[in-house]
């Protein structure tokens, strides 16, 4: 089964590869593009409940792509990812909050590019290396701050063990295979560990639990 991909994006070279990577992808389908942030809003509007995953540049000439994400969750909850030249942590955090998926940078490669989103959609949460390296910087340095939050959330044994193997990159399908459970059961963990830590999406979940000391990479 095709998995149907909304893609925005204003710059039209950007936009051609992406389109590109998607329609070489047998798995993928263009179903939705836009090129501004209004065009964006009323596709969802209109079209997301028929769409899988929202892959959205994070600069917008009329609009922000971290917006345009907490839009979409909020009225579909489904995977959503970045794929942006802006690499600074300031960026990443912002879209991962609002509930990004995963953040590539376009820098990467094709293959990369086409990667991420498949683990996207197969329940990982892929960032680029480059990115990771700033960010789980940042990670410490919070950590370390007196002004860091307290770990309020009480996550079962189980709970953090999965949330482990999805900070390490892992899909819900390898993570049930790993604990020898079924895909389901995995996906129920992971939605009372949102439930839990007052987030909406695997990078969220992932950030706020290694802010909280509940798991360390």
């Amino acid at each position: 089964m095709q998995s149907r991909v909304l893609l925005v994006e204003d710059e039209p070279n950007a936009f051609q590869r992406c389109a590109q990577v998607i329609e070489q992808h047998p798995r993928l389908v263009l179903s939705k593009t836009a090129t501004s942030f209004r065009d964006a809003r009323e596709t969802i509007d209109v079209h997301g409940d028929d769409l899988d995953l929202l892959l959205t540049d994070l600069k917008l000439g009329d609009g922000d792509g971290a917006s345009l994400i907490r839009m979409w969750r909020a009225k579909h909850d489904r995977a959503a990812m970045v794929i942006t030249v802006f690499g600074d942590v300031d960026s990443v955090l912002r879209a991962v909050r609002a509930g990004a998926d995963g953040y590539v940078l376009k820098s990467g490669s094709d293959y990369e590019m086409m990667t991420a989103i498949t683990t996207v959609l197969d329940g990982g949460a892929p960032i680029s290396a480059a990115v990771a390296g700033h960010l789980l910087k940042e990670l410490r340095s919070d950590k370390k701050s007196p002004a860091s939050e307290p770990s309020e959330a009480e996550l079962s044994e189980r709970e953090i063990d999965i949330l482990h193997d999805l900070a390490r990159g892992h899909s819900f399908k390898e993570v049930a295979r790993n604990k020898l459970i079924s895909p389901h059961t995995v996906a129920d963990h992971v939605k009372t560990i949102y439930e839990k830590l007052a987030v909406n999406s695997r990078g969220e979940a992932v950030y706020r639990a290694i802010k909280q000391g509940l798991i360390d990479l």
